[in-house]
């Protein structure tokens, strides 16, 4: 039993400030959860967020792929799961099209995961937590992002 996660939303900014969101550790850390991503390949770093039953609340990630302004991916693995996540971005007339793809969810576990994580990319991270820190990064370029209350 296999699922994966595809996901396309619009975003009305080029993709170099998307890229920036996705590759910055504070912005990073506004609309997704603390770290210490660097953007640089072969990278492991971490995730952190509430510790729940079977899940440390540490997701283990190694960057995987690199290709600014493009492609990133990184390993995810945490409690039983052992995924990739890979952003695309595509840059469109008025803005930058991104594509998530979560995959690699094996198991009935990792399936049940799997429909959790599908509805806080779609309904949550990526049509509000993420914007909210693209605007942010607009409107005030100079103040911290964690200042800013986007977490």
């Amino acid at each position: 039993m296999k699922r994966d996660i595809d996901i396309e939303i619009f975003y009305p900014y080029p993709p170099e400030k998307v890229w920036r969101a996705l590759t910055d550790s504070e912005a990073l850390a506004a609309w997704l959860m603390p770290n210490d991503f660097k953007p640089v390949v072969g990278h492991k770093f971490n995730f952190r967020t509430k510790p729940r039953a079977g899940f440390d609340g540490i997701v283990y990630c190694e960057v995987l792929e690199l290709d600014e302004p493009k492609r990133l991916a990184y390993s995810w693995r945490g409690g039983k799961l052992n995924t990739t996540v890979i952003f695309t971005l595509t840059p469109v007339s008025e803005g930058t099209q991104l594509r998530l793809e979560h995959s690699g969810f094996e198991g009935l576990q990792a399936l049940m995961i799997s429909f959790i994580m599908d509805k806080g990319w779609r309904k949550k991270i990526l049509p509000i937590s993420l914007p909210k820190v693209l605007a942010q990064m607009d409107a005030n370029p100079n103040v911290p992002l964690a200042a800013a209350g986007c977490q």
